[in-house]
């Protein structure tokens, strides 16, 4: 399908714990995207001097945008991600949380404790048409987003692949890292395999289980799964749950927002970070 000449630029950004993915679309096709590692404490300075440089690299210049957006779920990246990309490219942003979704229903008590990139991605099924659906989302933590009737319905959070093996390297004296990769058996004859063994196949297991359990719940044994995240590309092709392995899931929510979101976020002009 060809794009059309009038459709906008937007630019996205969707900071999570570990990385920070960033995409430009012109219309809804990824024409530019970079993936960067996240940093905890950093200013806007910092921010504009890095995602600058790839900026100026990218056939689409900063005067072509037309639309900004960002999420985060790393509350104290929140402005200066806000600040240097309004610096940069000159452009209102549109911060995605409870009180700028489009309206999408979310079923917590509390709407605020929901994670923005959760957010997105139900965001991005509704305007596709799905009113059910599942997203397992892959990286530091993975979450299984649960969509129901047009709406967030709630999820599931677990500790992601990674993030499994950090914690098992790190209490386990005799245990070391390993590069994460499928064995070529579930019984392993040396440690580092058992380990690999362990992480992914345990994790395919954990994953297809609360899959069951979550359509189950939702009373309906055709669901559609969407998987995302870093690691979605390395299960999917192993499981027999997964769908549709979609990358750019969430950037698609983030510029949904950055579309048709209800408010600019403001800054006070001489705030520091």
């Amino acid at each position: 399908m060809q794009m059309k000449k009038n459709e906008p630029f937007s630019f996205v950004v969707d900071v999570g714990n570990s990385h920070t993915v960033l995409g430009i679309f012109k219309g809804d096709k990824v024409v530019d995207h970079w993936r960067l590692t996240t940093r905890k404490e950093t200013t806007s300075d910092e921010v504009m001097n890095r995602i600058g440089g790839l900026v100026r690299f990218s056939e689409i210049k900063p005067s072509a945008i037309t639309h900004v957006g960002l999420s985060t779920v790393v509350p104290a990246l929140e402005r200066p991600w806000i600040k240097a990309l309004q610096t940069l490219l000159k452009r209102p942003v549109q911060v995605v949380s409870s009180k700028n979704c489009l309206d999408c229903p979310i079923a917590y008590p509390n709407p605020a404790t929901l994670g923005s990139d959760r957010l997105c991605n139900v965001i991005a099924l509704r305007d596709r048409g799905y009113k059910d659906a599942i997203v397992v989302d892959m990286g530091t933590a993975t979450t299984f987003d649960v969509m129901k009737n047009g709406g967030f319905a709630g999820g599931i959070i677990i500790p992601g692949i990674s993030a499994s093996l950090d914690v098992l390297t790190e209490k386990a004296a005799r245990l070391m890292p390993v590069s994460i990769e499928w064995p070529d058996h579930v019984i392993a004859n040396n440690t580092d395999d058992a380990i690999r063994a362990g992480l992914l196949y345990g994790f395919m297991a954990e994953l297809e289980t609360l899959v069951e359990k979550i359509k189950a719940e939702m009373g309906k044994k055709k669901v559609p799964v969407f998987a995302t995240g870093g690691w979605g590309r390395m299960v999917m092709g192993h499981s027999k749950v997964i769908d549709t392995y979609d990358p750019y899931l969430t950037l698609n929510g983030v510029r949904l927002v950055a579309l048709r979101g209800n408010g600019a976020a403001e800054l006070e002009k001489d705030s520091d970070e």
